[in-house]
């Protein structure tokens, strides 16, 4: 988009092209931050559910006054033959769109509030299997439980069943590009085709520099999301094991309650995961971690069969006392089993003025 933005600026200035940008981003804000750091002032639509059905990107349509599509992908000159030529209104011919109404599922993820995530997800799931050929229907599932993750409506299972409504999308439709993105974008390094939105920390630094405020982002991007590709990642060895003969006592009365899901890589000959571990002090007994104290820290079982790499937790927050969810990312690779196991180590309080404890959570993980 950028080399776009340079070569058609002045044209836009003299009225003589609109410039109209779309964007398959699932997190509206970053598109906002990416233009914002770019200085481009085009205005930007949001395909998140892949309405226009593109299998790959970039792609450039030039379309006329009369809303005719005059040439995909144009090349050379095509641009100047574009706005040269004086093209006649069609007769006869029914407009199309597809944009859908207020009341189907689509609609109701566009236009609704995020309060009617849940309604659109069951009016999702009543297409599944119209058509078995049809991948569609699973892609914007996936998008919508995603969405439905990221709201303060969030419910149990939504990112798994994201990932696995994308993963059935996928199987459907191998070749579509924008469904195994939506994959990568939380999966392993292994077949990452670069790191999604290591351009983040530039672009704040960048728009900071011009005496600007960045664009804040709603849902800040995770570890998967930063990862750089395999070839240009560093593997750092695993901490020592600090509980080897796990002498830790076990949380047994539930005061972090632990989810995983788990991201394949779309390499079906290279097996490889990334985990995602959501780690949320109990409400109902008033949990908070003990911040002073250290880290949650996460220890994978190895075996000889496979292994596990780019091992990431989440940080520390300044405060001594806070009750926030914590993270842990990493990938295994090898002859793998249907199980992983391994434990959390953490320090947490339980109410006010409660016994603060060492605990450790065993943590076990299917990953077929």
């Amino acid at each position: 988009m950028p080399g776009w933005h340079v070569k058609t600026e002045t044209l836009v200035k003299e009225g003589k092209l609109a410039v109209l940008g779309l964007t398959q981003e699932q997190h509206p804000a970053r598109t906002r931050l990416f233009m914002q750091w770019q200085e481009m002032k085009w205005p930007v639509l949001l395909d998140s559910l892949n309405l226009l059905g593109c299998k790959g990107i970039p792609f450039t349509l030039l379309i006329d006054e009369h809303g005719v599509v005059r040439d995909n992908n144009p090349k050379g000159d095509d641009l100047s033959t574009f706005l040269a030529t004086n093209y006649p209104k069609p007769v006869g011919e029914k407009e199309q769109t597809i944009f859908p109404s207020k009341d189907s599922a689509e609609g109701m993820l566009i236009w609704l509030e995020d309060s009617q995530i849940s309604s659109a997800i069951e009016k999702l799931k009543g297409q599944l299997g119209e058509d078995p050929k049809d991948g569609k229907p699973h892609f914007r599932l996936g998008v919508a439980y995603r969405m439905r993750y990221d709201s303060a409506h969030q419910q149990d299972g939504d990112f798994e069943n994201a990932v696995s409504s994308w993963k059935e999308a996928l199987r459907i439709d191998p070749a579509q590009y924008i469904w195994r993105r939506r994959i990568q974008q939380y999966g392993p390094r292994l077949n990452k085709p670069y790191s999604f939105y290591d351009w983040v920390h530039q672009a704040r630094l960048d728009i900071t520099a011009r005496n600007e405020e960045p664009f804040p982002l709603v849902v800040e991007p995770s570890g998967a999301e930063f990862a750089l590709p395999e070839n240009a990642a560093e593997t750092k060895a695993l901490a020592e094991h600090p509980d080897p003969d796990h002498k830790v006592p076990e949380d047994t009365d539930q005061l972090i309650s632990v989810e995983s899901v788990v991201v394949p890589s779309t390499k079906s000959d290279k097996p490889a995961y990334r985990i995602h571990l959501t780690f949320t002090p109990s409400a109902e007994r008033r949990v908070h971690w003990t911040n002073d104290a250290g880290p949650l820290a996460y220890h994978p079982e190895e075996t000889s069969a496979y292994t596990v790499a780019h091992l990431e937790t989440s940080e520390l927050p300044g405060s001594l006392d806070s009750n926030e969810k914590r993270y842990v990312e990493f990938e295994v690779r090898g002859e793998l089993p249907s199980t992983i196991t391994g434990s959390a180590y953490y320090y947490v309080c339980e109410d006010v003025n409660g016994q603060c404890l060492f605990l450790r959570k065993p943590v076990s993980i299917k990953l077929n």
